[in-house]
């Protein structure tokens, strides 16, 4: 009876140590997301995915840390298994088999056009007017659908960065950079060209942002256990609720 006893408290410890037992130091990583992932003035990482992943985490008993890389790195890094955790990739055919990704997205982008605001060219959503045109496209983003359909009816030009899109199109060295409302909106501020710039409507789509893990199985046993605690946000309303106070724009 008494060893029997012994054999119950061992593995009641042993149940109540396990949770603990397999918590580990997450990395996640992903390039500067305005409202989502990006420093403070302290250079102290914020946003709506920060707030999300500490609360989902702290929930699995994790630890976790943040850091900034360019965008096709940040990629690369978790692709490889060099990081967990990759923050805001849109969900696209192309990059399923690379990443395990949340089962809820946790914001929505518009994807539209910027043109040169002395520039003759109209755009009302048909990509056939725009044959022969060369484009501007950000590395590693992904676009929809439509554009990719389009793609060899254009002429696409890559920049590194949003920065680096909207210098080339003042320059006239694109006709149009083709890149997200929530990114580009305060790049064209900090740069001061409002006055040259300008974005063109309708939208090319909407694409919704997610957290991504590796395939490997420490991948899907993350992305398992952070699918449940970003559920759980999601049900009480706290997603929704830290969407509205960065003034992210929520997935219906």
């Amino acid at each position: 009876m008494k060893q029997s006893i012994r054999a119950l408290i061992v593995l009641l410890s042993w149940a109540l140590l396990l949770p603990w037992a397999q918590a580990r130091d997450l990395l996640a990583v992903g390039a500067l997301f305005p409202k989502v992932f990006e420093p403070n003035a302290k250079g102290v990482p914020q946003g709506l995915a920060v707030d999300l992943l500490q609360r989902a985490v702290q929930a699995q008993g994790h630890s976790l840390r943040f850091e900034f890389y360019p965008w096709a790195r940040a990629q690369a890094m978790v692709q490889q298994g060099q990081a967990d955790i990759l923050i805001g990739p849109y969900r696209t055919p192309e990059r399923e088999p690379l990443f395990l990704f949340s089962q809820l997205p946790f914001y929505e982008d518009a994807l539209i056009f910027y043109a040169r605001r002395d520039s003759p060219l109209q755009w009302q959503g048909d990509f056939g007017k725009l044959q022969g045109r060369a484009v501007g496209l950000v590395k590693g983003w992904a676009y929809g659908p439509a554009l990719e359909q389009a793609r060899e009816q254009l002429h696409i030009s890559t920049a590194l960065d949003v920065a680096s899109g909207l210098l080339m199109l003042q320059r006239g060295r694109v006709d149009l950079l083709a890149s997200n409302e929530r990114n580009t909106a305060p790049v064209i501020e900090s740069m001061a060209l409002g006055r040259e710039l300008q974005p063109l409507l309708p939208a090319l789509g909407h694409l919704q942002g997610h957290f991504a893990y590796p395939r490997n199985p420490q991948g899907k046993r993350l992305s398992e256990e952070l699918d449940r605690s970003l559920g759980d946000l999601h049900k009480r309303g706290e997603m929704r609720e830290l969407a509205r106070r960065w003034k992210v724009r929520a997935p219906d």
